[in-house]
């Protein structure tokens, strides 16, 4: 990590808008997290979709803006559980949940897949960038897979840790994995079939992926919603949006019809 990255991340101020307005952020992140336009249309719609006192798993939680948001609304008889390989990303994500005093949300530093086990997880590193902004690229979640030169991380899977009780059952979960999502629904078998509350906010990172999540969810009896973001994808390619986002949860949830609405509208960026 270089000087000024080190110096920059300890400095913080406040968002300017959206869910997270007001709350504490770390300016070495970029200027779109500080203004509020990071993932805002996923950040809005969660704000929505949540209720209090609900349990949320937001796996692939990067450096913790969605989980500021879940914080919020689940409230205190609610718990969040945030799940973050990267340890870059960790470390900012753990940074922003003192400084907004959160308590109760709960930091785990696994890759999520269809079982337990080990994998090596990073980036190819290139000594050429150097520049701030390739530094940012180069430590962010979406820089870095499993499979990657870097570190050896954990991998768990969501029915394991449940039996385990190292957290309780989601009624929500968000994942962003970067092309592990398929894994880590596999992983989830029990509590996708038996949960009749659950809601999951997907992204998926390529159209096979994607057809594949939502196959797998139809499944097993839930009803889906595509952010426009997936029509984009579908036409131009998946790297013209970053995700392709999906809503899906069980006919007993209760989605609005105003949420569902709001969440089909997310288009470029989330």
């Amino acid at each position: 990590m270089s000087v000024l990255k080190k110096i920059l991340r300890h400095v913080r101020l406040p968002i300017r808008r959206g869910p997270n307005a007001g709350r504490w952020w770390s300016v070495s992140t970029g200027s779109r997290y500080l203004r509020g336009d990071f993932v805002k249309g996923k950040a809005s719609c969660l704000e929505r979709l949540i209720c209090p006192g609900e349990t949320v798993w937001d796996i692939g939680a990067h450096r913790g803006f969605t989980v500021l948001v879940e914080s919020r609304v689940v409230g205190p008889t609610g718990r969040v559980f945030a799940f973050e390989p990267n340890p870059d990303s960790r470390g900012l994500l753990e940074l922003h949940l003192k400084w907004n005093a959160v308590t109760n949300a709960k930091v785990f530093p696994y890759a999520m897949g269809r079982q337990d086990g080990e994998m090596s997880f990073g980036w190819a590193r290139d000594p050429s960038q150097t520049t701030l902004p390739a530094l940012e690229k180069r430590a962010s979640t979406l820089a870095c897979h499993l499979g990657g030169e870097g570190h050896t991380v954990q991998v768990r899977h969501v029915d394991g840790l449940i039996a385990a009780g190292a957290a309780p059952a989601p009624t929500l979960m968000k994942i962003d994995v970067e092309g592990a999502e398929l894994d880590v629904l596999d992983g989830a078998a029990a509590l996708l079939l038996r949960e009749p509350q659950l809601a999951l906010v997907l992204a998926t990172h390529t159209p096979a992926l994607h057809d594949a999540c939502c196959a797998r969810l139809r499944r097993d009896g839930f009803e889906i919603v595509e952010a426009a973001n997936v029509t984009t994808a579908k036409r131009e390619g998946w790297a013209a949006v970053g995700d392709a986002d999906v809503l899906a949860f069980r006919p007993a949830r209760g989605v609005s019809a105003e949420v569902r609405a709001a969440f089909a509208a997310i288009d470029l960026h989330g």
